[in-house]
């Protein structure tokens, strides 16, 4: 691993000072993204876009980016300059834990022709490979299911999954996390995607509720946590919960709150979890201003940080991830 940018700590410190003094720091470093979004222009040339512009900067690898990702730059942008120009406006590459897959988002569906392609370059790169229209996507040709590996089983996703940045940081958070279930407890999971915590804990307590907004990602949860011989542990509910939090009323029957909400926050849920009787909290947040502005409403309610970790897992941006123990 390299050393924590010495910017974000200042950054970091500047920001959360009056919070928490004391920060625990893990870097990533580069080629660990396991999913990324690259720009292709009408010119089918593949690469991202100049900050606040649309202006494509061609690449050919990616430092940032997992090796496997970064290998298919190259092939990929050969594969471009023999499809119709104008046609695709993004490749979406993930590297699930058995192999990678791609989806190329289309203005419109790919023909017989272009399909034989695609089936082509999925065989010859040995990944699985999706059209996207609009907000749908196809799988057109599929090796294996997507999955993702815990300890003692596998869960099946979708191709257009929202996952944690890297391996390592999702590993991270579920150490921490772990860390803290010192004796089974029923465990509230809120923003809770398809469950990675959830399963990531579930031989250390008595119950997990899962709550999140997309019924796509709670059948998910739902159908691994079945297949898996976990239904009877973990349940997951469609709820949105920025809209609909979880009252305080409902949290009085939960030991631990994990919370993991998108970059804005989740100010109407913390709310809740302030007026309530939970004593135990962990906050991952990708935004440390949404997360100092509900920080104070919980140090405003009683309870204090007992443990604050920053991981950066964006290497060569200026995002963190931070996972806060809240206790009261």
């Amino acid at each position: 691993m390299t050393q924590f940018p010495q910017s974000k700590k200042d950054s970091l410190r500047e920001l959360l000072g009056d919070y928490c003094a004391d920060i625990s720091w893990v870097s990533i470093g580069g080629h660990s993204r396991r999913k990324v979004t690259f720009q292709i222009d009408g010119k089918n040339r593949l690469g991202s876009f100049a900050e606040k512009s649309h202006n494509l900067i061609e690449i050919e690898d990616d430092s940032s980016a997992e090796k496997e990702i970064s290998a298919l730059i190259l092939p990929l942008k050969h594969f471009l300059k023999t499809q119709e120009q104008n046609f695709y406006s993004q490749a979406t590459v993930t590297l699930f834990d058995n192999g990678l897959d791609l989806v190329l988002t289309a203005k419109k569906e790919p023909n017989f022709s272009q399909v034989k392609k695609l089936i082509d370059f999925a065989k010859e790169k040995n990944l699985n490979i999706s059209s996207r229209v609009k907000d749908g996507i196809s799988p057109i040709f599929s090796l294996r299911k997507n999955q993702i590996f815990f300890t003692d089983f596998k869960i099946n996703l979708d191709s257009d999954i929202f996952i944690q940045a890297t391996r390592l940081g999702l590993e991270s958070i579920i150490k921490i996390i772990r860390s803290l279930i010192l004796q089974p407890i029923h465990v509230v999971d809120i923003y809770s995607g398809f469950g990675a915590y959830s399963f990531a804990i579930h031989d250390l307590v008595k119950s997990i509720s899962a709550f999140e907004g997309s019924q796509k990602m709670i059948d998910m949860l739902n159908k691994n946590a079945a297949e898996n011989d976990l239904g009877s542990r973990i349940k997951g509910m469609v709820r949105d919960v920025f809209s609909s939090p979880i009252t305080a009323r409902e949290l009085k029957f939960f030991d631990l709150a994990i919370i993991n909400p998108p970059r804005n926050g989740a100010s109407p849920q913390v709310l809740e979890i302030a007026k309530s009787q939970l004593k135990n909290l962990i906050y991952v947040s990708c935004n440390p201003e949404s997360f100092k502005r509900d920080t104070k409403i919980l140090i405003d309610a009683g309870f204090k940080i007992k443990n604050l970790t920053a991981i950066d897992q964006f290497y060569a941006t200026k995002h963190l991830e931070l996972v806060a123990i809240f206790q009261k």
